[in-house]
């Protein structure tokens, strides 16, 4: 289950609360790259769509709700986010305990080659849409 700390919770609360472009928004935790030792995640705030995952998070009277798009939640089901200020920054901080299995060249597993294709397979049939066609007009010859 996805968890943020108290102190994450109201960190996220009072930023939003400092910007008007964020408080439409919610808080989407995201992937944002992979490397050998596995993945980056990245926290921001975002228009829901239809398809996203919602976390309620509670803490202490405090209350948000954390967007997680489909394809990212089984890599972040276990995730705590929290809130530091100290020596390796200021910001959210992903702890996620099934970092391990991430790791390497994760690329080749089975699931994550099923997604990839049906990914490419999406995007081969949109481009293989025929092209409308355009009316030119008649262009007369000069002689």
């Amino acid at each position: 289950m996805i968890q943020m700390t108290e102190r994450a919770i109201h960190k996220a609360l009072e930023l939003q609360k400092e910007s008007s472009e964020w408080q439409p928004k919610q808080l989407r935790l995201y992937l944002e790259g992979k490397g050998c030792d596995g993945f980056f995640y990245g926290v921001t705030f975002d228009e829901a769509s239809e398809t996203d995952l919602r976390f309620l998070q509670e803490k202490e009277g405090l209350s948000l709700e954390l967007l997680v798009d489909p394809d990212a939640h089984p890599f972040v089901e276990n995730v705590l986010i929290d809130w530091v200020e100290d020596t390796r920054g200021t910001g959210f901080l992903i702890h996620n305990p099934d970092q391990r299995k991430f790791r390497g060249k994760f690329f080749k597993r089975p699931a994550w080659q099923e997604q990839l294709a049906q990914k490419r397979e999406a995007a081969a049939a949109e481009l293989a849409q025929p092209l409308p066609e355009i009316a030119l007009p008649q262009l007369e010859s000069i002689e």
